[in-house]
C-alpha cells in the first residue's frame, strides 16, 4: 500500500491481490476551478489524521484513503463509509471511479477498525462495544466536519454499518446532497432480530447490563473468513465480541426512530438473499424518511443471488453484478433521481 497522505490528482490505490472490474465509462466532469485556503486547511487537516493514523499497527488495505483534485471537485464531496469487521478496500474501485467523475472522495476507517496486534494478528479488541455505540456518531460528525471543509455539495455512502453512519450523518445535515444505503444494518433478520430486541428490551431495566453482557460473548463470520483475514486477502475482522453487533444495532435502531429527519434523497440497495440485514426494517426506513417518490429501492432478488456485502467484486462471489452496482449509483449521485427496480416490500 502506498503511503496515501501523499495526495496527487490522479492517485492509485492498491489492494491486496484483488480482481480488476471494468467499470463503465465515465462522463468528463467541468474543469475544476482554483483552491482556496479553507480548502487547503481541509486538506492539511485530512492529511494529518492520515499520518497519524499511519502510526497505528493497521492491516494493509484499512488504511484511509483520500482521492482529492488539485482545486475544488467539479462534483463536490463524497465521503464513503466501509462495512462493519470490513475496511476501505471496499470502495477501492468505486472511489476511483468516482474520482475520475469529477468528486472528491474520502473513505475513512471505521472505529476501533483494521487493527492487529504484535504478532499481526487481528485485533477486534477496540471496535465499538454495546455501551459505546455512539462512537459511531461521534465518527459520523468528525469525517463529515473534515470533509465539509473541501467546499462543495457533499454527499455520503456506506455499507451495511457504514451505511447507518452514513444515514445518520443525514440525519443530522440537512445539507447533505445525497445519501447511497447499501444493505444497511438496522438490525439482524428471523430469530436473531428477536434476540436483539429482547436484549435491548432488557437493557432498559437493567441499565445497560443486558447488552454489555455480550461483550462477553464470542462471535465470528467462521473458518473461510477467518483464513482469509489470516493470509491478508479480506482486511478486517473475522473474530470479535457479539457486543459489538449489538452496538451496530443500537444505532439502526435510532435511525428508525428519528428516520423523518433525514431530508436528503436515500438510494437503498438490498437483496432478499441478504442473511445479515432485515429488509423489512430497512424499508421501515425507507418509508419512514419519505418513502416514494423521494426514495429508491433498488432490490436484488433471490435468483441474482448478490450478498450483503454487494460493493467489491471479491465478496459477489464471481455474480459479475459491480459494474452495473456502480454505474446506478453514479446515476443517482448525478441526478437524485431514485431508481427503483423490484419494490415489492420483503
Amino acid at each position: 500500500m502506498k503511503n496515501i497522505a501523499n495526495v496527487t490528482p490522479r492517485p492509485v490505490v492498491v489492494s491486496p491481490a484483488r480482481p480488476v472490474v471494468t467499470a463503465p465509462p465515465v462522463v468528463a466532469p467541468p474543469p475544476a476551478i482554483a483552491s482556496s485556503p479553507a480548502r487547503e486547511a481541509a486538506i492539511a487537516r485530512l492529511r494529518a489524521g492520515v499520518a497519524e493514523e499511519a502510526r497505528l499497527p493497521l492491516q494493509k488495505g484499512s488504511e484511509t484513503r483520500l482521492y482529492l483534485h488539485e482545486g475544488p471537485a467539479p462534483r463536490g464531496v463524497l465521503v464513503m463509509y466501509h462495512g462493519f469487521s470490513a475496511g476501505t478496500w471496499q470502495f477501492d474501485l468505486l472511489a476511483k471511479q468516482a474520482y475520475e467523475a469529477g468528486y472528491d472522495v474520502v473513505v475513512p476507517r471505521l472505529p476501533g477498525h483494521g487493527l492487529r496486534d504484535a504478532k499481526g494478528v487481528e485485533d477486534p479488541s477496540q471496535l465499538p462495544k454495546a455501551a459505546d455505540w455512539k462512537r459511531y456518531q461521534a465518527f459520523a460528525e468528525q469525517t463529515y466536519q473534515l470533509s465539509a471543509g473541501l467546499g462543495g455539495p457533499v454527499s455520503v455512502l456506506g455499507l451495511s454499518v457504514g451505511a447507518n453512519v452514513a444515514l445518520d450523518v443525514a440525519e443530522h445535515h440537512p445539507e447533505i446532497q445525497r445519501v447511497v444505503a447499501y444493505a444497511p444494518f438496522l438490525r439482524p433478520p428471523g430469530f436473531a432480530g428477536k434476540v436483539i430486541g429482547a436484549v435491548q428490551v432488557l437493557d432498559k431495566v437493567t441499565f445497560g447490563l443486558a447488552g454489555r453482557l455480550l461483550d462477553f460473548v464470542p462471535w465470528g463470520w467462521g473458518k473461510e473468513c477467518e483464513a482469509e483475514t489470516a493470509a491478508g486477502t479480506r482486511p478486517g475482522h473475522a473474530k470479535f465480541p457479539l457486543g459489538t453487533i449489538y452496538a451496530a444495532t443500537q444505532l439502526g435502531s435510532k435511525l428508525i426512530a428519528d428516520g423523518p429527519k433525514a431530508r436528503a434523497p436515500i438510494q437503498f440497495f438490498v437483496t432478499d438473499v441478504d442473511d445479515a440485514a432485515d429488509n423489512a426494517t430497512i424499508r421501515k426506513l425507507h418509508d419512514r424518511a419519505g418513502g416514494d417518490p423521494r426514495n429508491g429501492w433498488y432490490r436484488f432478488t433471490t435468483p441474482e443471488g448478490i450478498p450483503h456485502p454487494m460493493v467489491h467484486p471479491q465478496e459477489d462471489k464471481g455474480k459479475g453484478h459491480t459494474p452495473l452496482l456502480y454505474a446506478e449509483t453514479m446515476k443517482f449521485l448525478a441526478s437524485g433521481l431514485p431508481i427503483d427496480k423490484n419494490e415489492e416490500t420483503p
